[in-house]
């Protein structure tokens, strides 16, 4: 980006870059297939025996992705992109235009809610005609969307519970992770699925890059410099303090030059929008916060309340 820096007599560039375009269209299109070609190709390799069971999986995950891209959509979201991970499912991605409490909320139950509602909608025309497949649907359908409103994060239901309760970058949510991963890990041993610990070793990472945020955030609070506020609010001379300290702390960047912005600053720009907390729309009172909790709890009982009379024979294939 050299056409959109200022150099000083000694040559160093100290201009705040234009934030990265968003992805094309075009491109994100081309992203979600292929990534769609991979995951399908996989899960045929494993479950080549059973193709009924591939196409329930990938149309249960998709209907459950679809959720979150339409709501992002409709919220106005920039640069939504849908890609899929063999073995862990999917995540839709997007900027949001304005950072609102409630929209986010309403976009992370829009997951979930729909394949759990498909799901009891499937278990009742089962208990008219008794077909397994109806039923099979029903099961994985609830289950997996049950699933993820575990409150462990990244899965929906930690990020929901974090974004009613916790501040992000805070001790609290540090804690929780912990006991996300204890959890989980504790399921994947119980259950012998051990895929499970995938998403622990996830929220590994998701631990220390919190931490590291944690790091910088504190050494700024030191030098007093502000970091209340989105990246286009940022004045060149804030850009290049809060970027020499995150090059201070933070392994991934220590290749930059801390007096020196480089031609390709994206992996800078990506952490400084993990540093930097925007003003947050807080449009969820408390009674919002406490009906909230009492749908979770609800959509969390379901699977124990519908499928605890009826065999497991059912889900054979």
């Amino acid at each position: 980006m050299a056409s959109d820096q200022i150099t000083n007599d000694s040559g160093t560039h100290h201009k705040k870059p234009l934030h990265p375009e968003v992805t094309g269209t075009r491109r994100a299109l081309t992203m979600t297939i292929i990534s769609l070609i991979l995951y399908m190709g996989v899960y045929y390799y494993f479950f080549h025996n059973n193709i009924k069971w591939l196409i329930m999986l990938t149309s249960v995950i998709l209907l459950h992705e679809a959720g979150h891209f339409i709501a992002m959509k409709s919220f106005g979201y920039k640069d939504v992109q849908l890609f899929f991970i063999p073995f862990l499912g999917a995540f839709v991605s997007g900027e949001p235009r304005v950072i609102s409490r409630r929209q986010r909320v309403i976009t992370l139950l829009a997951g979930p809610v729909p394949g759990i509602l498909a799901g009891l909608v499937f278990f009742l025309i089962f208990l008219q005609n008794h077909q397994p497949l109806y039923y099979q649907l029903s099961f994985v359908l609830v289950m997996l969307n049950a699933f993820n409103l575990l409150p462990a994060t990244p899965l929906d239901g930690g990020q929901l519970l974090e974004n009613i309760f916790l501040r992000a970058g805070g001790k609290i949510q540090l804690g929780f992770l912990i006991l996300s991963a204890v959890f989980l890990f504790c399921l994947a041993v119980y259950t012998r699925n051990y895929f499970i610990v995938f998403i622990v070793w996830i929220i590994v990472i998701r631990y220390r890059n919190i931490n590291t945020i944690r790091q910088v955030r504190s050494s700024l609070d030191k030098e007093g410099l502000l970091y209340n506020k989105t990246f286009g609010s940022l004045t060149d001379a804030e850009y290049m303090a809060i970027r020499k300290s995150m090059i201070a702390h933070i392994n991934a960047l220590k290749q930059y030059d801390p007096g020196l912005v480089s031609n390709n600053e994206e992996t800078v720009i990506n952490w400084l929008n993990k540093i930097l907390i925007p003003p947050v729309r807080n449009d969820v009172g408390r009674i919002g916060k406490i009906s909230l909790v009492v749908l979770w709890v609800i959509l969390m009982a379901i699977p124990f309340v519908v499928y605890s009379r009826y065999a497991s024979g059912h889900m054979t294939p």
